[in-house]
């Protein structure tokens, strides 16, 4: 009989509820205590936990000895402080992405994680969904044949978003949606398409200097010659879309607005595939984490390549 591994949850807003429902599904996996500064939404997210303890300082919940890992959902900006003292604690984390507000800060968590000898990974959703391993497959069997280019398009009507009205998601400080989308989709490159050379990067502000990013216009040049241009903008009059393509001289694939996929093959338009005709994915993040809680082989993004995404991203928003 597995253990079941009791999980302290840092952070309650949209992003933490989802994976709460992902560790409820689990028997492996318990959620034993929460913590959000809304004293509410703490009180009703432990009662809807099955009347859980429920705390508003992280660090009550994190010095709780029962607490395997803790799962830190917190705005970006706390990151840094939410991480190190579980680690301090002998605590295993998974934590949201992107995975600090700096460069430094990121530096610093992943040599604390290497360190401690715990273990850390990162919640990127997409590497668990079935595009991530259509994608993986047709550059297995070489399908694109050479890249000619990835583009990444992000636009939105309305950042934030109207479920999105949170008091940090439109600040420039830990805010804006270059911190917030982009990291899946460079996550994805890096892991794909190796590492990020060079960066230029062309970011319009409003007026406002507490408020963040309206438009970015960049070009990533990759170390194996593959150029990604970056198209973002906010605030036009069509309704949102997100699409990273991968164009290849002999087939490209779209992944549109999270998961509908379409390829082209050369010289033909492009075509919806179907659900049924992607690649199954590698299983659920929390699956995968209980997989390495276990000392068994597991499919994780770490602290490692989190701080290659957070390096990239810094020289987006610079």
């Amino acid at each position: 009989m597995k253990k079941v591994y009791k999980v302290g949850v840092v952070g309650l807003g949209v992003v933490g509820q989802r994976l709460i429902s992902a560790f409820q599904k689990n028997e492996n996996t318990q959620i034993t205590a929460v913590c959000d500064y809304n004293e509410n939404l703490a009180k009703e997210t432990a009662v809807e936990c099955g009347d859980i303890s429920y705390f508003l300082d992280y660090k009550e919940l994190i010095q709780r000895k029962e607490i395997d890992f803790v799962y830190v959902a917190v705005p970006p900006a706390v990151h840094y402080e939410v991480v190190m003292f579980a680690f301090q604690h002998k605590k295993h984390v998974l934590c949201e992405k992107p995975l600090a507000n700096s460069e430094e800060e990121a530096e610093a968590m992943l040599r604390g994680a290497e360190e401690s000898g715990l273990i850390h990974a990162m919640h990127f959703p997409l590497v668990y969904e079935k595009a991530f391993a259509t994608i993986e497959d047709l550059i297995s069997k070489d399908s694109f044949g050479e890249i000619k280019r990835i583009t990444l398009k992000m636009h939105f009507n309305q950042w934030p978003r109207p479920w999105q009205q949170t008091n940090w998601i439109n600040s420039k400080k830990q805010g804006g949606f270059i911190r917030e989308i982009s990291p899946h989709y460079l996550q994805m490159i890096l892991h794909f398409f190796g590492p990020v050379k060079e960066v230029k990067s062309y970011v319009d502000y409003p007026s406002n200097p507490e408020l963040s990013e309206q438009a970015v216009i960049a070009m990533l040049s990759l170390e194996n010659g593959v150029r990604v241009l970056i198209d973002g903008l906010a605030g036009q009059a069509e309704n949102e879309e997100i699409a990273f393509t991968i164009h290849g001289e002999n087939q490209s694939l779209s992944l549109l607005n999270w998961r509908e996929v379409k390829l082209a093959n050369k010289g033909g338009t492009w075509k919806d595939i179907k659900d049924s005709e992607l690649v199954c994915s590698k299983g659920s993040l929390v699956e995968h984490f209980v997989k390495r809680l276990n000392n068994e082989q597991a499919f994780l993004v770490g602290f490692k390549e989190g701080l290659q995404v957070q390096r990239v991203l810094e020289q987006l928003i610079r």
